[in-house]
């Protein structure tokens, strides 16, 4: 998944700049969202899901009066795990309105699309590169906006059994979500923390998964789950939205050639990440302050490494990252 590069040093940032953070924890029904857990869906169907990946792009931020926060060309690739993006730095205070697209962009999608490459140029941490399972369905199909897999309960003995899988293609599919009355958390002066739920239970409303099958295509059920973004308003802000909640997705790693970068929300103690090399041997170390930051381990073998740290549940968190 790609994320912005975060440098070693950054430059001084006057009062008015915000550490900003848009996290879209998954949810099934009220409950936090893991994979391989047995959930009841809409409809009485039991159901697990083996995976639920989306792409998140063209993020635009309404603030202080109108003001427009349009940020970037990133696309981003969201799962279970990796949910919360760091948007940088910005002369934010209020935030009124978030906007946001769910899917690849047109103008990244198909050959057609004006800022469309080959999937193989792209370098590994990129979000639009080769992905497992796959969401690239071809040069002129383009990629596949949301995919998830997994069994439901066919024969209703309340074990999910019938396999399944939807993945979403088409060029007119991707929906832009507009969410207004926002409310921020902000545990600090330098930080906005937009939190959303993602309700994976009605982005799959309306379709009996047990006799779904395997659909790669971009017409019925594939448009119907992508609609379902807006029609079921599957990204809502919970009652805790004002609250800053850490978890382990607040900790964000990415790599590039001969780095990692680290990036994570306001914690509520002080903590320390280390790096280890194959060997268990730890060859750099990093205080996590109590609010929010990021910085860079540079200067890396190409090779696979293991991030260690305790999240603020007390949890110990082993994490893998390659650097090419």
């Amino acid at each position: 998944m790609k994320k912005l590069i975060f440098l070693l040093f950054l430059p001084f940032l006057g009062l008015s700049q915000k550490n900003i953070f848009l996290k879209l924890k998954p949810v099934f029904d009220t409950q936090s969202f893991q994979t391989q857990t047995v959930y009841s869906g809409n409809n009485g169907q039991e159901v697990t899901l083996d995976y639920f990946k989306y792409y998140l792009a063209d993020i635009t931020i309404i603030h202080d009066g109108g003001q427009v926060l349009t940020l970037g060309e990133t696309v981003y690739l969201i799962d279970d795990v990796n949910y919360t993006v760091y948007l940088g730095a910005h002369p934010v205070t209020t935030v009124e309105q978030v906007n946001f697209l769910i899917g690849v962009p047109k103008r990244f999608n198909t050959q057609s699309g004006a800022l469309a490459q080959d999937i193989s140029s792209y370098d590994a941490s990129n979000a639009l590169s080769f992905q497992s399972p796959s969401m690239y369905w071809g040069w002129s199909s383009g990629y596949m906006h949301m995919i998830t897999g997994g069994k439901a309960d066919g024969n209703n003995d309340n074990v999910p059994e019938s396999y399944f899988e939807l993945h979403n293609l088409g060029n007119n599919n991707q929906q832009m979500v507009t969410k207004n009355n926002i409310i921020q958390a902000n545990p600090n002066a330098n930080q906005v923390d937009l939190n959303f739920d993602c309700h994976i239970d009605r982005w799959l409303n309306g379709m009996n998964l047990a006799t779904l099958g395997v659909l790669h295509d971009e017409t019925g059920l594939n448009i119907t789950a992508m609609q379902n973004v807006n029609t079921q308003d599957v990204f809502e802000q919970p009652a805790t939205a004002g609250v800053s909640i850490v978890d382990q997705a607040a900790v964000q790693l990415s790599s590039q050639q001969g780095a990692i970068q680290c990036a994570w929300v306001g914690q509520h103690s002080e903590t320390e990440i280390m790096l280890l090399d194959q060997s268990g041997r730890q060859i750099r170390k990093q205080t996590l302050g109590n609010s929010a930051g990021q910085f860079t381990w540079i200067s890396l073998n190409p090779g696979m490494y293991f991030i260690q740290y305790v999240d603020q549940q007390g949890k110990e968190q082993s994490r893998q990252v390659l650097v090419f």
